[in-house]
């Protein structure tokens, strides 16, 4: 298991480097050592607990990659989404498992793909033998590398919601994304000259791979299945961007798209898996969560300049949705950032 946070120590990148579950593992580096903990579950199976940012507790890496191969007994990963929101794709060679997501079971089986946007919160599981790679980015680095391509739009709808695929979906691009995958593996345990565009090219590749694995899968049913459904949603989540600071009503974005609440609400239900307000929320708070982390201004100032005009109810929304007050985020996070030092943000 390796994963890179961005950083550079004379010339280099630091890599984890990680020891069996139930011990210690620690991050080696010139800037600063953390350390976190690799927690046994039942039956064998091994619970990678997330910090508050998700993998990682302290470092907040841009990208994380491991491979797994053959192990004795079934394996856990339970994903959650705090301050750091990631994507997370799976790749299973061998054998399946399940993946749990708000209450609903998924099966698969090998050749399989799955592919979970930035802010779903899963439990993973593979069966004992079962070989493949997971795989976790940032969002903000992969909307850094999308947005340089040429495809850009078509990606980012793509990388926007959950993707599943199977066997046929996928075989013609398999072996192709799981060498992405191991590619990933290496640079990140052992970074060399180029390393930094050996993985953003690699990252890159993997959403296209999964643009065109999901497209044709779209194309042979889906896409009339679901009745424009993408497309809607796509269109829901630019006004989003637009107005997510106005106050709109749920009732005002459904007109402006020409649609009624309720099929705005089913679309965003079966494309996001969330409703249409828990969307404009969440943007809201990484909006929030981003100013306080970034800027000097005064918690009421921020308040205001995302639609809040009572201080109080500012505090109350966040606390509800981040489980501390927005002072209490602001000390914690640039706690954080003083320990675990500059972050590489210009990368790629």
């Amino acid at each position: 298991m390796m994963a890179f946070d961005g950083r550079k120590t004379n010339g280099a990148f630091s890599a984890w480097n990680w020891t069996v579950p139930g011990k210690d593992c620690t991050i080696s580096s010139r800037l600063s050592v953390f350390k976190r903990r690799i927690v046994s579950m039942q039956h064998g199976a091994t619970h990678l607990t997330p910090g508050p940012a998700g993998f990682a507790e302290a470092a907040s890496p841009a990208l994380y990659a491991e491979g797994f191969s053959g192990g004795l007994a079934p394996r856990d990963w339970v994903i959650r989404h705090d301050i750091d929101r990631r994507a997370h794709l799976l790749v299973i060679e061998t054998r399946g498992g399940t993946a749990r997501l708000r209450g609903t079971a998924i099966a698969f089986e090998a050749p399989a793909l799955l592919w979970l946007p930035g802010g779903v919160d899963a439990h993973l599981q593979v069966q004992a033998g079962t070989t493949g790679h997971l795989v976790a980015i940032s969002e903000d680095f992969l909307t850094r590398i999308v947005a340089g391509s040429a495809e850009a739009l078509h990606l980012q709808r793509t990388i926007d919601r959950f993707v599943m695929l199977r066997e046929s979906q996928i075989e013609d691009a398999f072996e192709a994304v799981a060498d992405s995958c191991a590619t990933l593996v290496r640079e990140l345990h052992a970074p060399a000259r180029g390393s930094m565009t050996m993985v953003s090219s690699h990252v890159l590749l993997l959403c296209l791979h999964l643009w065109r694995s999901a497209t044709l899968e779209e194309t042979t049913g889906e896409a009339a299945r679901r009745g424009g459904g993408p497309r809607l949603v796509g269109n829901f989540l630019q006004m989003v961007e637009l107005h997510y600071r106005d106050g709109w009503p749920i009732a005002r974005y459904a007109a402006a798209l020409g649609v009624t609440d309720d099929k705005l609400h089913a679309h965003c239900k079966r494309e996001k898996a969330r409703s249409p307000r828990a969307i404009i929320h969440e943007r809201l708070i990484h909006e929030a969560c981003t100013r306080l982390h970034q800027l000097d201004l005064p918690v009421e100032q921020i308040g205001y300049g995302l639609g809040f005009r009572d201080p109080g109810y500012f505090s109350r929304f966040f606390r509800k949705h981040q489980g501390i007050s927005p002072g209490a985020y602001r000390r914690r996070a640039r706690v954080e950032q003083a320990k675990r030092g500059p972050f590489y943000a210009a990368w790629p």
